[in-house]
């Protein structure tokens, strides 16, 4: 086991030390779903807008992290520039690769990330409650776009109806946002949820995340395997339901 398990880590090493590795990995990875699924693939209106609207509430996630560090006096976002509306700052290249690949494997729902936002919680002034503020602020906004999705939409969407694409543009900000909040509380590192419980737990519990956060992002993407196998339905049930709730039937 000993053996195993080091050879294991070094692999971890390797992955994390080698940014060209990673970069041809995917890349290979994403020419052969490209070929793969090329044939069944079609580049419609709803697909621009999904890319669209999953980039900017991705955007605005991360400007939330930067900007409420910034209020509890950690200006290293800002200084970086990372404080901007200007997506490009944000965008993670894997990040966007991952979604690419699981949309054309046929997955309901995307999962990917942006570049952390950098924040030193050592300036954080009080440290806790700016610590969990920081966490929690993307999920946070991530919700609001949601709420306020669902406000447009209960005014324009029965009018409209389910084909215009304005209807659509607001219906994607309401489902991806609502996901990425609900995805975001999954306490696993380095989801938003995980870091808040990281930083208020003990040190064995500390020590249990510093392992687990090497294998986050596999972990992640098995967590949306099996959500995206078992459970799809299910939340697009529960997306329809907050819908009728605020009085809107579309019909998901």
């Amino acid at each position: 086991m000993g053996v195993k398990s080091e050879l294991f880590d070094k692999i971890v090493i390797f992955w994390n030390e080698n940014f060209k590795f990673r970069l041809g990995l995917f890349l290979l990875v994403t020419i052969f779903f490209a070929f793969k699924f090329l044939e069944n693939f079609e580049m419609s209106i709803d697909v621009m807008i999904i890319f669209v609207v999953y980039m900017f509430s991705m955007t605005f996630h991360e400007i939330a992290h930067g900007y409420v560090a910034y209020c509890f006096g950690d200006n290293t976002a800002k200084n970086m520039g990372r404080i901007t509306l200007n997506p490009l700052k944000h965008i993670d290249l894997f990040g966007m690769v991952v979604p690419f690949i699981i949309f054309l494997c046929g997955f309901k729902f995307l999962i990917g990330w942006a570049k952390p936002v950098p924040v030193n919680f050592y300036k954080l002034i009080p440290r806790k409650k700016g610590i969990f503020c920081v966490c929690i602020a993307g999920v946070v906004v991530n919700f609001i776009l949601a709420a306020v999705s669902l406000i447009v939409l209960r005014i324009i969407g029965n009018r409209l109806g389910i084909d215009s694409n304005v209807v659509k543009i607001f219906i994607y900000i309401y489902l991806i946002n609502l996901l990425l909040g609900i995805f975001n509380l999954i306490p696993i590192t380095p989801l938003d949820g995980g870091r808040i419980v990281y930083f208020f737990s003990s040190g064995k519990i500390k020590k249990i995340y510093d392992f687990i956060e090497k294998y986050g992002v596999v972990i992640i993407v098995m967590i949306a395997y099996f959500v995206n196998e078992y459970f799809s339905d299910k939340i697009l049930l529960m997306f329809d339901f907050f819908l009728k709730l605020a009085g809107i039937n579309l019909g998901l």
